[in-house]
């Protein structure tokens, strides 16, 4: 069972996300976003025992020149969809008032698609809670 302070979080984050749009531009520009984040970051380096370690394939492939411009170009990206997600639900970003909330959206995600997969029914009513206000 999620704790309590997790339950909360989850209800007031799916608060706004009831639109069926809204809901489709998260899914696809929150991973996008988290990606970029782990690409820029696989450019740090750190050296272990004499060697540097990274396990980033995606910085081998595209080299470090190209991985700043792709960060620039996921990350943009990906705060569009799910901004554009909320002119479509017409309801403030949670993270408007909660800053918080931004860390609760890869987990929101995970939750809904748990609960359709039949995993966690008890996270169900928490993320399919209805008051869509569509534009």
């Amino acid at each position: 069972m999620a704790s309590d302070f997790f339950q909360r979080q989850l209800a007031s984050y799916a608060a706004v996300h009831r639109d069926l749009r809204n809901r489709a531009t998260h899914f696809v520009g929150i991973p996008v976003i988290v990606f970029s984040l782990l690409l820029v970051l696989s450019l740090w380096r750190p050296s272990l025992a004499g060697h540097d370690v990274s396990g980033a394939l995606v910085v081998a492939v595209l080299g470090p020149g190209s991985t700043w411009g792709a960060f620039l170009v996921l990350f943009v990206g990906g705060w569009v969809l799910p901004f554009l997600g909320h002119h479509y639900e017409g309801k403030r970003p949670a993270l408007a008032d909660n800053i918080f909330q931004a860390f609760i959206g890869p987990i929101f995600l995970v939750a809904e698609t748990m609960v359709a997969l039949g995993q966690r029914r008890d996270l169900a009513n928490l993320v399919h809670q209805v008051d869509v206000t569509a534009r």
